[in-house]
């Protein structure tokens, strides 16, 4: 089973961009990257069960369910060097799961790319419980509004139920996760932000690592700009020798 896709694969790469996505999301928002990145960096997605090519897939356990999953795809599933990123929920299960494989002694990433969310440590996980447990029509609502959905996909019923029901699964687990003080971790972490949501506790991931930290709040909300987010590796430190000094 592959847990991780290649929307253009680039079997000569020297590095890859994996990335992990929201709650109810797929690889399907990261895909028009693969070709806007260096030509020695590959983009991969990892695919969170029951959605695309894991249709059908569960995994037991919740959240710490989740990050065993993502750990077991960058293990057997990922050579070489590589970034991982993630967004929103996505976010802490890239921080969770790269501190289990540095845990483990395992190869990890060269460093974190994170976005829409706040230092770990000062999540609370109040308000994703209770949209976990809201009616569907707000579920739907809420993806139209932070744009977590294509309206194409909100327009079709068909569609929209599986969204809403992919969107409540992910919520359930996300807002059991609680931040559990540990080793910090050597990569380096590269934060975005959205300007209409940052605030002072997204700096706490700066706490959180023995690597360098760097901060970039870039225009919009919880996901950008429909623009800042269709170039969003442009605010990346990817390239080999930008990744190598900030690992250093």
């Amino acid at each position: 089973m592959n847990r991780i896709s290649r929307p253009h694969p680039r079997p000569w790469a020297s590095r890859r961009l994996i990335c992990l996505s929201f709650a109810g999301g797929g690889t399907v928002g990261f895909r028009p990257w693969a070709q806007q990145l260096p030509v020695d960096i590959e983009l991969r997605a990892l695919c969170y069960p029951g959605r695309e090519s894991r249709f059908g897939d569960q995994v037991a356990g919740g959240w710490q369910g989740l990050v065993d999953d993502c750990v077991t795809a960058l293990r057997n599933e990922v050579r070489g060097p590589y970034v991982l990123y993630g967004h929103s929920m996505g976010a802490l299960v890239a921080f969770e799961a790269a501190r289990a494989l540095q845990a483990r002694g395992a190869e990890g990433p060269d460093g974190l790319v994170l976005s829409g969310h706040i230092a770990p440590q000062h999540w609370t996980g109040t308000r994703t419980a209770a949209l976990s447990a809201a009616p569907d029509e707000e579920l739907a609502c809420w993806l139209e509004a932070t744009g977590g959905a294509p309206r194409a996909v909100l327009a079709d019923p068909d569609l929209r139920s599986l969204a809403v029901d992919l969107l409540r699964l992910d919520m359930t687990a996300y807002s059991a996760y609680r931040f559990e003080p540990g080793e910090r971790l050597r990569a380096p972490i590269h934060l975005m932000v959205g300007e209409a949501e940052w605030s002072p506790l997204h700096e706490g991931w700066a706490e959180l690592t023995d690597g360098s930290y760097s901060q970039v709040v870039l225009p919009g909300g919880h996901f950008f700009t429909p623009r800042v987010w269709g170039a969003l590796p442009l605010h990346m430190p990817l390239s080999t020798d930008t990744t190598a000094g900030l690992a250093g």
